[in-house]
């Protein structure tokens, strides 16, 4: 439900934007200059997040707290849900994604090795 909400979010955005071309939005969302994923990043993207949508909630909870996030997790929020609330929160917020990034390979990080690698090579621009 959460994702059919985000898109016609976006689809409300876009429709309320000017207008642009498609090669050229990329570099619109923040995207460096000039630069357009190819099809092998988009497939390694869609991969990891699908291994993403595994994670148990329990270790996605654990995460969002050891890094103070504002996220409001309700009981009935699946892994997907909270997942797709983290994404939205770290699309929003570039200091929290550096601060994931610099935290990835760091020692004394509690939450587990392998969700911050994944979270770590989605979130590489």
């Amino acid at each position: 439900h959460e994702l059919s909400n985000a898109l016609r979010v976006l689809a409300k955005v876009l429709r309320a934007g000017p207008k642009v071309e498609i090669d050229n939005i990329y570099e619109i969302m923040g995207g460096k200059s000039g630069k357009r994923l190819d099809n092998k990043e988009i497939k390694v993207g869609l991969s990891h997040l699908v291994a993403l949508s595994r994670v148990d909630k329990r270790k996605w909870m654990e995460l969002i707290n050891e890094y103070n996030f504002p996220i409001n997790i309700r009981p009935r929020d699946s892994s997907r849900d909270i997942l797709g609330k983290l994404l939205r929160y770290l699309e929003s917020t570039p200091e929290a994604r550096e601060r994931v990034k610099r935290s990835t390979y760091e020692a004394g990080t509690k939450a587990s090795p392998q969700l911050m690698k994944a979270l770590d090579s989605l979130l590489r621009e």
